[in-house]
């Protein structure tokens, strides 16, 4: 460049650079000649300031014709503050440019006469940015070779800065202007589209993801960049989250969906969609993904920062995402059939496909409320246990002196031979959890739940009560909804309190407190009819009311017509008798 400076005017040298490099966009082509240039001056100033000291710099000094003149030095050092500034604004410039080339100008039907003016703008703004870039160039070799006055170089390059400046101010108005006429015109294009029906998803996910680019995904294991023709013929779930979303909560969606790469055919996929608390991303959001991303096996957005803030502002409002993960899912006709599936996902994992409310509402309706429920497949261990036909007592509490009373009771009836196993899941507190933890292990108490695994528990029953209120379930007209409330309650913690029962039964036995340890504490009573009711049998019976003694209670009911057998004539009258069945209290 520095060669061509010296005997072309600065529009004859621009108009050169410019056919050089006329196969990029005129964004980049500004980026082009600016990163050529910053490598330019940089070199020469290194070897400047070195190449009295330097026997390197001296060589490239003499191989580039630099004479050696201490004067130099402050020429440079005079031309650095306007030059420094004049490339912060081409800098500026340059970065307008290509936030207009990456708006995606066609999914929004944007007047021709608009966008032809916006790119007329680019281009000059383009050309002046390599025009400043040549004469900036022009300038240092003229000073250097030539010996002109440095003072008009000082004033030549603050002349060019201002008028950059200029440039950028009026450029960056415009563009502020049409980008809210996109913004506007991609929000209503995707409420529009949303309400139509379609051939496949292919429409909506391009609105979606409205980038002016090919390849606006990025598969999380290859790293490669994809279109959205990957997801064509797919149910579609968008994972949308913060990108500084907590590790626990990203595992636990991890576990609930594992992901096989085996299974290229499968009938849906995953997009996370990370969206940011500002506009602009903080730097702990921007660390936090970048760990985050390398767990991640699906697809996620290739440059999430760049999704339309119209988009964002649909998403917030329409599908509601104020900051807690949700999982949208889109037909493979781009139909959402679900606002938040995560629920149903955290609780039923492939068993909820197609991840719609119509399937939430099957899966409740055969649902029970069974151990196995509980459990899923959390913790492998506690399956292999129910297989084995084990009678399974899971046990919570913030209360340590509890949590030793029960274990300590627990003992005395598993070294009578009775199947069963006691394992810790610990309360919805973490932190309390935590320290609770460390005891039972130090003390070798009970069996019990890692720390992650307890998490993935109390988040999947908090799934299970939310789908279930979202579905209209009532706490009073419901079981399993009043199960799970008093399980999630605070007073629950604080008490303790056990469940009992088997992998697939429905019967299920809640104890808390000190109702609980009084009735561990009488299993020499009841412990008898273990072998004759099974353990759950033996407890209900000891915790029934007593029997009042030869109470000679009974019940008659009438006859039904269709099972009356011979007439029964009365032995005083002769009169025909009616039938009627009777039920006697045996107890004495």
């Amino acid at each position: 460049m520095f060669n061509v400076c010296k005997h072309r005017s600065s529009h004859s040298t621009t108009m050169a650079v410019l056919e050089s490099v006329e196969k990029y966009s005129w964004g980049m082509k500004a980026v082009i000649v600016l990163v050529a240039f910053a490598m330019s001056y940089g070199q020469f100033w290194l070897v400047i300031q070195l190449y009295h000291e330097n026997p390197l710099a001296l060589c490239l000094a003499m191989l580039k014709g630099i004479p050696k003149k201490t004067e130099l030095m402050s020429v440079f050092e005079n031309c650095s503050k306007p030059l420094i500034y004049l490339f912060e604004k081409m800098v500026d410039l340059t970065k307008c440019m290509l936030d207009f080339e990456i708006l995606p100008v066609q999914y929004t039907g944007i007047d021709y006469e608009a966008t032809a003016l916006m790119k007329t703008q680019i281009h000059l703004s383009s050309y002046w940015v390599m025009r400043s870039a040549v004469a900036c160039t022009s300038q240092i070799t003229s000073t250097i070779y030539e010996h002109i006055n440095p003072v008009s170089s000082v004033w030549e390059l603050w002349s060019l800065a201002h008028r950059i400046s200029y440039i950028h101010y009026h450029l960056k108005k415009e563009f502020d202007s049409f980008k809210l006429k996109i913004e506007k015109k991609i929000k209503v294009n995707l409420i529009h589209l949303l309400g139509e029906v379609h051939d496949d998803n292919q429409k909506v996910l391009s609105s979606l993801f409205a980038l002016k680019k090919d390849f606006p995904l990025k598969s999380g294991l290859s790293k490669d960049k994809v279109g959205v023709d990957v997801l064509i013929n797919k149910e579609v779930i968008l994972f949308i989250s913060r990108p500084n979303i907590s590790l626990e909560k990203l595992l636990f969606i991890l576990q609930q969906l594992q992901y096989d790469s085996r299974h290229e055919n499968r009938a849906y996929d995953i997009v996370w969609v990370p969206i940011a608390k500002a506009i602009a991303w903080s730097h702990s959001e921007k660390k936090a993904f970048s760990s985050l991303l390398e767990l991640w096996p699906w697809y996620l957005l290739y440059e999430p920062t760049a999704l339309s803030l119209s988009v964002i502002e649909f998403i917030k409002d329409v599908w509601q995402f104020h900051g807690d993960p949700v999982m949208v899912v889109l037909d493979f006709k781009g139909k959402v059939t679900s606002l938040n599936a995560i629920d149903m996902i955290s609780i039923w994992r492939d068993l909820a496909y197609p991840f719609s409310v119509a399937r939430e509402k099957e899966l409740w309706v055969e649902q029970s409320w069974t151990m196995e429920l509980l459990i899923d497949n959390i913790y492998p261990l506690i399956m292999y246990w129910m297989d084995q036909r084990k009678i399974i007592c899971l046990h919570g509490s913030s209360n340590i002196n509890w949590i030793r009373e029960l274990t300590k009771k627990m003992k005395a009836i598993t070294n009578a031979s009775v199947q069963v196993e006691l394992i810790y899941v610990g309360c919805k507190d973490m932190e309390i959890t935590k320290d609770i933890l460390s005891t039972i292990i130090s003390e070798n108490l009970s069996n019990y739940l890692p720390l992650l695994k307890i998490y993935f528990f109390w988040t999947r029953l908090e799934c299970m009560k939310r789908s279930k209120l979202r579905l209209g379930y009532e706490t009073e007209d419901d079981t399993f909804l009043n199960e799970l409330s008093s399980l999630l309650s605070t007073s629950s913690a604080d008490k303790g309190w056990l469940l009992v029962g088997a992998a697939k039964s429905k019967d299920i036995l809640r104890l808390t407190g000190n109702q609980c340890l009084e009735l561990l504490s009488l299993f020499d009573v009841w412990g008898e009819y273990a072998n004759k009711f099974g353990i759950l049998g033996a407890m209900r019976q000891a915790l029934a009311p007593p029997i009042q003694a030869g109470c000679g209670n009974f019940a008659i009911i009438p006859h039904v017509e269709e099972i009356t057998e011979d007439a029964c004539v009365c032995k005083i009258c002769n009169a025909l008798m009616e039938k009627y069945i009777m039920y006697q209290c045996t107890s004495v």
